[in-house]
């Protein structure tokens, strides 16, 4: 009898782990190496909701980024920029070089991969989060028939 009580209990546990969300329990997955440095695909609004989701991950995602003097960010869209809503961005964690490599992409929407940090830039809770480390940046076409390979 204890045994189909054990048995019961563990079922219980497991389905109850799968409707939290825990989607590794769920499929059999295990953590993934940190090795695995493949981006995974996720949408601005997941990013903004749930930066934390995301920590330390590496993204590909689409926005409209800003590059200019304290303020290097990627915003969910262009009237979120233009009417200062730095909440719906994330900070973009730049070095010089890549400011003045990716001067020419800025006021654009791009697609973009790199790592996300939750907790955004130092010492400021302006923006939702941030993005650095950033290995891939290009322009997203306005055409949806020229839409870059993901």
């Amino acid at each position: 009898m204890h045994s189909r009580k054990s048995i019961w209990a563990v079922a219980l546990l497991a389905l109850s782990l799968c409707l939290a969300g825990n989607q590794a329990v769920c499929q059999g997955q295990t953590h993934k190496s940190s090795g695995d440095t493949k981006p995974v695909g996720v949408g601005m609004v997941a990013l903004l909701a749930t930066p934390q989701r995301y920590e330390g991950k590496i993204v590909r995602t689409v926005g409209f980024m800003c590059v200019e003097f304290e303020n290097d960010a990627l915003y969910l869209h262009e009237e979120d920029y233009r009417h200062g809503l730095h909440k719906n961005s994330l900070a973009l964690r730049l070095s010089e070089s890549q400011r003045k490599q990716f001067k020419g992409l800025s006021l654009k929407y791009v697609l973009i991969e790199g790592t996300v940090y939750a907790n955004g830039p130092e010492q400021t809770d302006l923006w939702s989060g941030a993005i650095g480390n950033i290995t891939r940046l290009e322009v997203w076409p306005a055409d949806r028939g020229a839409v870059p390979h993901q």
